[in-house]
């Protein structure tokens, strides 16, 4: 009997032949074997699209991967695969999601290049015994719930506890029963005078560091937070006085020895202020306040000091930045102290101008190296900032105490005797004689000494300069006076 060729149709797939007394139906299956083919290409897609690891088990727990996922997840299904005790985990999901016929959940994590993945594991069992894994990668969400998170409770700068977490936690605690228990309260000094100086982002630097000193001291003994732009709270149970005394102690001294990102030793002052609640049912508002009392007392008693140190570093840092050297301040000195003497200048006066060459362009630590050193001429903008200086250099002299009397004229010294100068544009007698005597001499040093971008003039060209700018630059009368000095010998031509 010879064997026919048979196409593979759909009357061969469901049994129909020419004679069939099924023909009746032939219209019907066929619809019902289209519908099929749709349903099973539209479940391809869906599974091509879906971006989880699909895997199947068997009713005897061997795992494999499920055809037709996208090749993109190859990579962490074989990972996952070679973990042996995840694969471990995973059977005994399985075999709890057959003996209880029912949707479980599992979640694992693992690392994959070299960075932490977070996965939710879903397992259910088909009629067919077989059990459908699907494992989804929730590493962006978990990292973005945690991210959220945090920032109900963490300060962005210094990554520790904020305020409204502090105050939540102090919450907590009030009246109960509580032994040891200890709130500090710490502030930095003068960080305003670092920011209107040195700028915001040295006083970033500061704020991280102070942070980084605090958490050094007491992370492992309590809970640390950022409670103000320059305050810190701490809160401690079970330590004792001794050893919260020691542990400031490490604070203060590491705050002595701070060097700035760009390589500046700026001692970092810091007042503190505690309040320990020995035993017994607590009120966190009255130890709070003790605490802040105490903080504030600790600055008064060092705020005088501390200004003054401040202002040092500050001159410090300006040498170093612009340049100027002592021997630019002195030698300013002698000649406008020999112009107030010619002038007959009260003696208070010739101090203010002793102490104006010393301090004048305090200011210059707010500015920019890039403007500062700039060997070309400034652009417009770059003027704009440099004019700032002035500004800058009053508001330190005005929390300083050495050097409050001459804060308006740190304002004033860039003014000149037409009106042309800045920040007032003050002309004539309008700008203090302080100010008149300091631009003659300040220019004149500049003259006739070098600088990083030329070469010094001689003084004859220098005195020159000066007369040439009488009436314009400089007070003509002022002019005339700085002409009769013996600039070899200031104190010579009296």
């Amino acid at each position: 009997m010879s064997k026919e060729n048979k196409n593979i149709t759909r009357e061969a797939i469901i049994g129909l032949g020419e004679e069939s007394f099924k023909k009746n139906y032939y219209s019907e299956l066929q619809t019902k074997l289209h519908d099929l083919e749709i349903i099973n290409s539209q479940k391809q897609a869906l599974i091509e699209t879906i971006p989880d690891i699909l895997l199947i088990s068997d009713g005897n727990g061997r795992i494999s991967p499920f055809s037709g996922q996208i090749a993109s997840n190859m990579k962490n299904t074989m990972t996952i695969m070679r973990n042996n005790i995840i694969m471990d985990d995973l059977k005994s999901v399985i075999a709890e999601v057959i003996r209880k016929k029912r949707l479980m959940a599992y979640y694992f994590f693992v690392p994959i290049d070299r960075k932490l993945h977070y996965f939710e594991v879903r397992a259910q069992i088909s009629k067919f015994s077989e059990v459908l894994i699907m494992i989804r990668d929730m590493t962006e969400p978990i990292l973005l719930e945690k991210q959220l998170w945090d920032m109900t409770r963490k300060d962005d700068l210094t990554q520790l506890y904020n305020r409204r977490y502090f105050e939540k936690h102090l919450a907590d605690l009030n009246e109960q029963d509580i032994s040891d228990l200890t709130i500090i309260l710490i502030d930095i000094d003068g960080l305003k005078m670092v920011n209107d100086t040195l700028g915001h982002l040295i006083g970033d630097q500061i704020i991280i560091a102070t942070a980084g000193m605090i958490s050094s001291a007491f992370k492992s003994l309590g809970l640390i937070s950022r409670v103000g732009g320059d305050e810190f709270g701490v809160i401690l149970i079970d330590q004792k006085p001794p050893d919260i005394e020691a542990a400031l102690s490490r604070m203060i001294e590491a705050s002595l020895n701070y060097l700035t990102d760009e390589g500046e030793a700026l001692r970092i002052s810091l007042s503190y202020g505690y309040s320990y609640h020995a035993s017994g049912y607590v009120n966190t508002d009255f130890i709070y306040q003790e605490a802040d009392n105490n903080m504030y007392q600790n600055k008064l008693l060092k705020d005088s000091s501390n200004r003054s140190n401040l202002v040092k570093t500050l001159m410090k840092t300006l040498e170093a930045k612009d340049f100027i050297t002592e021997g630019h301040a002195s030698r300013m000195q002698e000649l406008a102290t020999a112009m107030g003497q010619k002038l007959k200048l009260p003696l208070h006066t010739i101090d203010l101008i002793q102490l104006l060459t010393k301090f004048h362009d305090i200011g210059k630590v707010g500015i920019p190296d890039s403007i500062l050193k700039k060997t070309g001429p400034l652009t417009d903008d770059e003027w704009k900032v440099m004019k700032t200086h002035c500004d800058i250099g009053r508001r330190i002299a005005d929390e300083s105490v050495e050097l409050k009397d001459i804060a308006h004229l740190i304002l004033k010294h860039q003014e000149k005797w037409d009106g042309s100068g800045y920040p007032l544009g003050l002309a004539g007698t309008e700008i203090p004689i302080e100010c008149r005597i300091l631009t003659i001499v300040d220019s004149f040093d500049a003259m006739t000494n070098d600088r990083p971008y030329r070469k010094a003039m001689s003084i004859e060209a220098a005195l020159a300069e000066v007369r040439l700018c009488s009436g314009t630059q400089f007070d003509p009368d002022l002019v005339e006076i700085f002409l009769s000095i013996d600039h070899a010998h200031p104190h010579e031509g009296n």
